[in-house]
């Protein structure tokens, strides 16, 4: 099978998305490889979580507020890095303005052990179907305001070179 890319993900790689509101964007990788044959559990070349929340529904700015959603970051970091093949990476896509921007999130991947690899600018259009959704509240199911968005990228040391 021919290899397809899509921005930074590739047919060829085992890919495990985690906290998809709807799949739309599982779909538009399968869309764009022709197949989701390579997003399954094991040891996988990306693990990409997209907009993580905590879902506490409270003001975003509040600390205890930011707190848990950093807990929910960490957790998903510690347990991603145990099924990372050995050159793969862990992708976290979120807002990077305030409050946002206290999260840290590239300390968060740093503090477990992992090499901050990247961070880059995330761009809805470049992922075609993909749709972005509450996952709880009276607002499920639906989309929210992206705004300034990056991809956190980290891996082993190793990736590095």
């Amino acid at each position: 099978m021919e290899k397809k890319n899509i921005t930074h993900y590739s047919s060829s790689q085992k890919i495990l998305l985690v906290g998809e509101g709807d799949f739309s964007f599982s779909l538009c990788l399968a869309k764009a490889f022709d197949s989701a044959v390579n997003m399954y559990h094991r040891n996988f070349d990306r693990i990409i979580f997209n907009f993580p929340h905590s879902g506490v529904f409270s003001r975003e700015n509040y600390v205890s507020v930011i707190e848990q959603h950093k807990n929910v970051v960490s957790g998903f970091l510690r347990n991603a890095k145990d099924m990372l093949s050995y050159f793969g990476q862990i992708h976290i896509t979120h807002k990077t303005t305030h409050p946002y921007s206290c999260w840290n999130i590239k300390n968060l991947g740093e503090d477990l052990g992992l090499s901050f690899l990247e961070e880059v600018d995330f761009d809805q259009f470049s992922y075609p179907g993909y749709n972005n959704k509450r996952g709880a509240g009276s607002n499920c199911d639906q989309s929210f305001p992206i705004g300034e968005s990056s991809t956190f990228k980290f891996g082993f040391c190793w990736a590095l070179f």
